[in-house]
Formats: structure tokens, sequence, C-alpha cells
């Protein structure tokens, strides 16, 4: 592929949990060279989270031993961004704030991706994806109307909201700085990037309307809504236009259209069945995905935008899928094994902030760097498994399942 577009971009990135580390990674995913840093004296991510450090270096800093803060602003001083998820309070602490970085680095590129932002009345709160939602007004939003408040169906959807707006902002930084010489810091909160979805429901309340969870009605519809299937947990969801209830009824034989009467047609049919009939008369209606039928979508697999990682490391080695970067086409992105905490901590250190092989020898032994040991994996347990279903939180668990190629070959994907 030609040279990716953010090729020769240092970032330097303090992340932790979900947001930020979704920014980094899809400027990653450009060619922007991410040194993530964490501390390898805490808990290091899990496998879960090798989708959020992949194709990233690894520095690790315990920022609470000396000489730790000073080895982050000396590698700063070599980067053309410096970002961080930490309350505002907290770099400030460790001498790492934007004035900090800035007397190193003019003309940095310094984000602050926070709860709240750094400023007002609530600048030094912690927030977290889930509590984003809900103080922004998305829970009340999302339900049934005579049921509780609900929430997006990922418990990172604040947070990957906030990393594509953190990402955005980041390019449109390196692009003023090229003109204009001059950095910048990036003010952006969970709070104020999850509101911002909401503008048509604030539009309205202004008006002296009340926005209510209306499940998955719609007005301007003649039917709107998802209907079970046949099969454990399938459905299809269907959006009628008014003009199209005569051939709807012809297709489906339904003789008085109530959302009853289509909830007993589509229970006697396979969700792609019943699609197939529909989309037959033009009327838009799909079978409702699973993570399984995504992960083996042909259409995604033909169009390449899932990557295969070979790993080698945490326990489980072998080829690995991972989504693909947001605008698709994975294998024209190499993607890097995610690496473990501090596994490049003696390079960057030597390279970029100009420590001495002897000089990294003793932040080892201090304590203020390292290399922390990767996670192996839990061993799987069928009962915990089990719980999860009977709470609700799976709709299943196949026993047979032994990962993505088993299910690419039931889908007959190559």
């Amino acid at each position: 592929m030609a040279e990716p577009p953010l090729s020769g971009v240092r970032i330097l990135s303090m992340e932790q949990a979900v947001a930020l580390p979704v920014a980094m990674r899809h400027l990653a995913d450009m060619g922007a060279e991410v040194i993530r840093v964490q501390s390898h004296a805490r808990g290091v991510p899990g496998l879960s989270e090798i989708d959020l450090t992949r194709s990233k270096r690894q520095l690790a800093l315990d920022l609470t031993v000396e000489g730790a803060s000073e080895a982050f602003l000396r590698v700063a001083a070599t980067c053309d961004v410096v970002a961080h998820n930490y309350t505002p309070r907290v770099v400030r602490r460790f001498g790492i704030d934007h004035e900090s970085v800035r007397a190193v680095k003019p003309d940095i590129i310094y984000v602050s991706l926070t709860g709240f932002g750094t400023t007002g009345p609530w600048g030094e709160r912690p927030l977290f994806g889930p509590g984003a939602e809900a103080v922004a007004g998305h829970n009340e939003l999302i339900g049934d109307p005579d049921g509780w408040p609900g929430r997006p169906g990922t418990i990172v959807y604040a947070d990957t909201v906030c990393g594509l707006n953190t990402a955005f902002a980041v390019i449109a930084a390196l692009d003023e700085r090229d003109r204009t010489g001059m950095g910048q810091h990036i003010d952006i909160s969970l709070y104020e990037t999850s509101v911002a979805h909401l503008g048509p429901v604030l539009a309205e309340a202004q008006l002296g309307a009340r926005p209510a969870r209306v499940g998955n009605g719609d007005a301007g519809f003649a039917v709107h809504g998802v209907y079970d299937c046949i099969g454990i947990d399938r459905h299809i969801a269907v959006a009628l236009r008014h003009d199209q209830v005569d051939s709807f009824k012809e297709a489906t034989g339904i003789e008085t259209l109530t959302n009853a009467a289509v909830a007993a047609w589509a229970a006697n049919l396979t969700p792609e069945n019943a699609a197939a009939q529909l989309q037959s008369r033009g009327i838009a209606a799909s079978p409702v995905a699973d993570a399984s039928d995504v992960a083996t979508d042909s259409h995604l697999w033909e169009r390449g935008y899932f990557g295969l990682v070979d790993r080698n490391r945490g326990g489980r080695s072998g080829t690995y899928p991972h989504i693909g970067p947001a605008w698709g086409h994975g294998p024209a992105v190499p993607i890097q094994e995610s690496r473990a905490v501090g596994e490049d901590s003696a390079a960057v250190l030597r390279d970029y902030a100009g420590y001495s092989d002897a000089e990294v020898a003793s932040l080892f032994e201090s304590g203020a760097s390292g290399v922390a040991t990767p996670p192996q994996p839990a061993p799987r347990s069928t009962a915990a498994q089990q719980l999860r279903v009977e709470r609700g939180e799976l709709s299943r668990v196949d026993t047979d399942h032994d990962g993505w190629r088993a299910l690419a070959e039931r889908r007959g994907l190559p």
C-alpha cells in the first residue's frame, strides 16, 4: 500500500479504559507511531483488550516513583502529540499537564480526554462510558415506553463516540500545526460528545415536547419494529412505509394490519425467509444480526474489513481476526500484534528520551519503568457461562464453539 497518511507522526498516549485507546488505535491504523504509556505496577490488560492495544508500542512508567515523570517529559519532547484520559488533578500531580509538556515541546498537540472537560464545576470529576450515557440523557430515551430506561447495546458506546471525535480532532490539529506551526490543547469530554448526539431531542424539548421512550416504534411508519422468528434469539426488523401497506399485506397474507398480526406472521418463519419475502417487494427488512453473524459476514470478509493477526503470547497462540479501521479495508492496513506492557520501555527510553543503557537499568531497578508479565488466559467455566445466559447477558452459548474459524466454516467462508 502507499505510505500511510500519518506516517512520521509520533504520539505518546497515557491511556486507560476505552475512549482514548480507541482514538489512538484509529490513528495507529493510519500510520502514526503510538507509544502507549501505562504502569507496570498495576493490573495489565487482559486478552479481551488486545483490540485496543494492537499496533502500539508499550512504555511502562510508574509515575509514583521518582524519575518517571521526567522520563515521560523527555519522551514527550520528541513527540507530535501527547494524550491522556486521566482527571486534571492526576496530570497536575505528576507534572505532565498541558503547561508542563508545552514547556518542553512548544508546538505540542496535547489531548485531555476527560469525563466532563478540564474546566467548569464538574471538571475534576471522573466519568466512564456507562455514566456518560446516563448523564447525557441517552438512557432515558432507550427501552419500552412502560419499562425502565435502558442503555446502548454495547458498554463502550460513549467511549467509541468520544474516541472517534478525538481522532478527528487530532487530525485537524496536525493539519493546523502544519499550516501555522502552532500546537494546541484539545479538551474533549465523554459527556459533551455524548450530548452532541442528541441535537434533535434537545430541539424538541425547546419546543415544549417531552421526548420519551418508544422502543422500536416510529410514528412515521405503518410498521416499525423487531419481531421474533424461528430459532433461539432470532428476529427480523421491519420498516414499512404507509404507501407500502397493500404490498405488505399481499406478501404476508395479513388482512388487518396490526402489530400482533405482524408478530404472528414472523413467528412462523426464519428471519432470512421473512426478510426475503419483504425485500422482494421493496420493503425494508433485515434479519437482526448477532455477534456471530457479524463476525462471519461474507460481505465484510470479501471487502477485507477484518484483518488477521498471528498472536504468539498470552497463552493462546494462533491467528485471530481483528476488526478493521473505521473506513474498512482491513488487510490494506498492517495490524501488529498487541505487545506486553513495557515491552518497548528500554528502546523508547534509550532512543527517544536519550537515556544511556546504565540509566535505563537504573530506572528499571527503581521501579520507575519496567516490563509487566503478560496475563494468562483464565480457564473457561461452563457454569459461569450458563449464569450469564440466565441473567440475560448472553442469549446462548454454543458448547462446541471452538473459535472464529469454526464459525467461518459453518458459514462457508474460506
